[in-house]
C-alpha cells in the first residue's frame, strides 16, 4: 500500500485471479535502518495489472476530490520508481483542471553512511504542485506527440533527443533526463496525460510501459469523475448563488414593504447586498442637486450636486489557521478561513433631514470617480482591478468613500422613474482584492438599485403628499380655529349683551325705584302741606319727610358723580393724620344704635395702632360706612358684625365680617361691578342701587390699597344657611416724604 508520503512496501503477490488484489504491507518486527528500507523497497515491483486496480481502489475509497488526483500521481510515481509524476486533464492541447504533480523529496533523503534514527522510517517522497510552463501548456514537442499520436512515449535521456538538440528553441527545457509519457483515455478517447520522469538517464522497461498503459483508463475515469464532480459542484454553486440572489431581491422587497423610512430601507439593502455578494464594503450615496435643470445625465456638463453618504456596511475578514494532528507517518497542515460579519451604519445621515454631516458629504466636482459614474449612467462603472485610478481622488473624498486598500470597485447608478434620466445616487461595492464582476451579479445588483430607486421615489412622493395633506389640514384647522374663535367671541358677546341687558334692566328698575319712590313721597308731602287746615305738627312731619327723601336723592346723585370722578383716579389724595381707632369706635357706636331693632351687635378687635398714620379720612370713612351698611343689610337677625384690625409689614389690614345668606360663587367675581347686585337681592326687596361696592373699590384704589371678599359657610353654623362674608381692606402706611409732598 501507499502512505500519504508515497512510501511503498510490498510482499510477493500470488497472481491467481481468484485472490484479492489488495496489497499487503509486511509487518516490521523490529526497527530497520534507512539503507535496509531502501533495499527492501527496490526488491518488490508493482504488478502492472494491479496498478489500475489500485487506482480504482483509491478512487472508490477517497471522497476528497481535492487530493484524489494527487494521491494517484503519488501512487503512479512510486510504482514507476520515478522522481517526478504529473497527471492532468487536457483540452485542446492545454492542461486544465484537474491536474496534480508529485515529486520525490530529495532534501530529506538521508546519507546511507551517516548515523540515523533506526526507530523511525523517514519521509522519502513529497506530493507537490509544480509550476512548469512547458508541461502546463504542453508546448514541448515530446508531450504534444503523446496527445497527437495517442501512444506512450519513452525517452531514456531527454538531452540526447532531437527536440533537445534544436538550437534557439523557444520551449523551456524539461527539468528531467528520462521521460515516460502516455495519454489517459475514457471510452477510447484521450482526455488527459500522464508523465513520469527521472532526474538521471534511465532505460524504461516494458513493465514500466505496461504500468502506464494499465493506469491509462483508470486515471481517465478518475479525471472524468473529478470533472463531473466539479461540474456538479459548479451547478450547485450556481443554484446557491441564484437562491442567494433571489433571497436578496426578496429581502429588498420586504424591507420596502415593511418600512416607510427610506434611511432604514437603504441600510437594510446595503447590508443584505454586502452579505450576498461577499465584498468587503458597500455604500449608498445620494445626490442633492442645486440646479434642477441639470439633474439628468449629460456627457458634456457635470451638475452642481452634493453627494451624501447615507449608509454603509462592512464585511471584515479574519483568517485563522488550525494545526491538524497527523499520523506517525507524516503531518499535513491545512488552513481554514472564517468570516465574521460586522455591520456599521451611518446614523447621522438621514434623507428626511435637510442638514447633513459635513464629513459625510462632498461635491460631485471633487470626485472624478463619481463624475465618471454620473456620465456613464445608466451603465455601471466596473473595475475588476481599479489599480491606481483611485489615487486621483481628493483625500477628503477618499476618506469618505474609504478607498484606501481597495482593488475591485463597482459603482451602479440609481436612476429615476422610467423615461427619466435623473441619477438619484450610486450603489458602491468595494473589495480589497481583485475580483471579476459576473454578468449575473451585475444584473441582480441593477435590479436591487432599481428597487432602491423606486423606494426613494415612493418615499419622496409620499412625503410630498403627506406635506401637502399636512399643509391643507393645517390650513383647514386654522380656518376652523378662526371660525371657532369667532363663534366663541360671538357667543361671548351675545352673553355679555344679555348680561348687560339684564344689568341695564336691573339698573333701570333699581334707579326707577330709588328715584320714583322718594319723588312720590315728596310729592305727597307737598300736597299735604298745601292743605291750609293742617296742624303745625303735621306740617313739621311732612317737612322732615321732604328733607329725608331729598337727602336720599342727593346721596344717589352724589354717588354717581363720585363714581365718575374716582374711576379714572382724577381726584388728588389728601393725607391727614387721623386716629384710626377712634374713627372705628365712633362708627361702631352709630351703627349699633341703628341695628338695635334688628338685634345686631358689633364686636371690635383693635390693636394699638402706631401714632401718626396719615390717610384721606373722607375716603376711608366712606369706605367703612359702605362696608358696615352692607354688613347690616345682609346679616341674619341676632348675629354679630365683626370688625378686626391688624398692622404688619408697614400695612394696616381692616376686616368687616357678617353672618347671613352669603354671596354665591358665581357672584363673587362681579361683586364690585357697577350696578351689580347679588342674585335674588332685588326679589328680596333689599334697598340699594348696586353702586356702593363699586364706589368702595374706587375709593380703596384711590387710597393705594386693595380689597378682597370671601364668603363661606360659618364654622359655628349647624346648617348651610348661615355664611360668613368678609371684606378685607389692606391700606399702606404712607412714608413721610409722600405725606410732606401731599401737604
Amino acid at each position: 500500500m501507499i502512505d500519504r508520503q508515497g512510501n511503498q512496501d510490498f510482499t510477493p503477490i500470488d497472481r491467481s485471479r481468484t485472490e484479492s488484489c489488495t496489497l499487503h504491507l509486511p509487518q516490521i518486527a523490529e526497527p530497520v535502518s534507512v539503507q535496509n528500507f531502501l533495499d527492501r523497497l527496490m526488491q518488490y515491483q508493482v504488478d502492472p495489472a494491479l496498478l489500475g486496480r489500485q487506482i480504482y481502489q483509491i478512487l472508490a475509497t477517497n471522497f476528497d476530490r481535492e487530493i484524489l488526483l494527487l494521491q494517484i500521481a503519488n501512487t503512479l510515481g512510486v510504482a514507476c520508481e520515478a522522481d517526478f509524476c504529473f497527471v492532468a486533464a487536457v483540452v485542446d492541447q492545454k492542461v486544465v483542471n484537474p491536474n496534480a504533480s508529485w515529486q520525490k523529496n530529495r532534501n530529506d533523503r538521508p546519507n546511507a553512511d551517516a548515523g540515523a534514527d533506526s526507530t523511525q522510517i523517514p519521509e522519502y517522497f513529497e506530493a507537490t504542485r509544480l509550476e512548469l510552463p512547458s508541461i502546463s501548456s504542453l508546448e514541448h514537442p515530446v508531450l504534444a506527440n503523446v496527445l497527437t499520436e495517442g501512444e506512450i512515449v519513452a525517452i531514456s535521456d531527454y538531452l540526447d533527443s532531437p527536440a533537445a538538440s534544436e538550437l534557439n528553441s523557444p520551449v523551456t527545457p524539461l527539468p528531467f533526463r528520462a521521460i515516460l509519457a502516455g495519454p489517459t483515455r475514457l471510452a477510447g478517447a484521450v482526455n488527459g496525460i500522464m508523465i513520469v520522469g527521472k532526474s538521471q538517464p534511465h532505460e524504461w522497461s516494458d513493465a514500466d510501459r505496461q504500468r502506464l498503459e494499465s493506469a491509462s483508463e483508470a486515471i481517465g475515469i478518475t479525471i472524468s469523475h473529478i470533472q463531473k464532480t466539479q461540474e456538479i459542484a459548479s451547478l450547485n454553486e450556481q443554484l446557491q448563488r441564484q437562491a442567494k440572489y433571489k433571497n436578496l431581491l426578496g429581502s429588498v422587497a420586504a424591507a420596502i414593504d415593511t418600512s416607510s423610512e427610506v434611511d432604514r430601507i437603504l441600510q437594510q439593502i446595503i447590508e443584505n447586498t454586502v452579505d450576498t455578494v461577499e465584498v468587503d464594503r458597500g455604500q449608498i450615496l445620494l445626490l442633492k442637486y442645486t440646479d434642477i435643470l441639470l439633474k439628468t445625465s449629460s456627457p458634456n456638463q457635470t451638475p452642481k450636486a452634493k453627494i451624501v453618504l447615507v449608509c454603509e456596511s462592512a464585511l471584515t475578514k479574519n483568517e485563522s489557521k488550525q494545526a491538524i494532528e497527523q499520523s506517525d507517518a507524516g503531518k499535513q497542515s491545512t488552513s481554514a478561513k472564517t468570516k465574521n460579519k460586522e455591520k456599521t451604519a451611518n446614523s447621522k445621515s438621514k434623507i428626511a433631514n435637510s442638514k447633513q454631516n459635513n464629513s459625510a458629504a462632498f461635491w460631485m466636482s471633487e470626485s472624478s470617480l463619481c463624475s465618471q459614474a454620473f456620465h456613464s449612467a445608466p451603465k455601471p462603472l466596473v473595475f475588476a482591478d481599479v489599480g491606481e485610478l483611485i489615487g486621483n481622488e481628493q483625500e477628503s473624498v477618499a476618506q469618505i468613500l474609504k478607498l484606501q486598500g481597495i482593488r475591485a470597485l463597482l459603482v451602479i447608478p440609481m436612476m429615476g422613474a422610467r423615461g427619466q434620466e435623473t441619477v438619484l445616487g450610486f450603489l458602491v461595492l468595494q473589495h480589497s482584492e481583485p475580483r471579476t464582476w459576473s454578468p449575473e451579479e451585475l444584473e441582480v445588483l441593477e435590479s436591487v438599485c432599481a428597487q432602491a430607486s423606486r423606494a426613494i421615489i415612493q418615499t419622496q412622493t409620499l412625503k410630498e403628499a403627506q406635506t401637502l395633506v399636512f399643509d391643507r389640514t393645517a390650513q383647514l384647522q386654522q380656518s376652523l380655529d378662526v371660525q371657532g374663535k369667532l363663534y366663541e367671541q360671538s357667543a361671548n358677546q351675545l352673553e355679555q349683551m344679555r348680561k348687560l341687558k339684564l344689568i341695564q334692566d336691573e339698573f333701570l328698575t333699581t334707579v326707577s325705584h330709588e328715584l320714583r319712590t322718594p319723588l312720590t313721597i315728596m310729592k305727597l308731602a307737598i300736597l299735604m302741606l298745601k292743605q291750609a287746615e293742617q296742624p303745625s305738627a303735621s306740617r313739621v312731619k311732612y317737612l322732615d319727610i321732604l328733607e329725608q327723601q331729598c337727602s336720599k336723592e342727593t346721596a344717589l346723585v352724589n354717588d354717581l358723580l363720585a363714581l365718575k370722578q374716582f374711576e379714572p383716579q382724577q381726584v388728588p389724595i389728601s393725607l391727614i393724620k387721623i386716629d384710626l381707632k377712634r374713627l372705628i369706635q365712633d362708627l361702631a357706636g352709630d351703627f349699633e344704635t341703628k341695628w338695635a331693632d334688628k338685634g345686631l351687635t358689633m364686636k371690635l378687635d383693635l390693636p394699638k395702632f402706631a401714632a401718626g398714620w396719615k390717610t384721606d379720612p373722607d375716603s376711608l370713612k366712606r369706605v367703612l360706612l359702605e362696608l358696615l351698611t352692607n354688613a347690616g343689610k345682609y346679616s341674619a337677625f341676632g348675629t354679630a358684625v365683626l370688625f378686626e384690625a391688624s398692622e404688619a409689614g408697614g400695612r394696616i389690614v381692616l376686616s368687616v365680617s357678617n353672618f347671613g345668606p352669603g354671596i354665591s360663587a358665581a357672584d363673587l367675581p362681579h361683586i364690585f361691578d357697577k350696578f351689580r347686585r347679588g342674585t335674588g337681592i332685588t326679589d328680596q326687596a333689599i334697598a340699594g342701587t348696586g353702586l356702593g361696592l363699586a364706589l368702595v373699590k374706587c375709593l380703596v384704589e384711590h387710597l393705594n390699597g386693595t380689597i378682597d371678599v370671601s364668603s363661606c359657610p360659618a364654622e359655628s353654623s349647624k346648617t348651610d344657611e348661615l355664611w360668613r362674608t368678609s371684606f378685607t381692606l389692606t391700606l399702606p402706611q404712607f412714608p413721610p416724604e409722600l405725606s410732606n409732598l401731599e401737604s
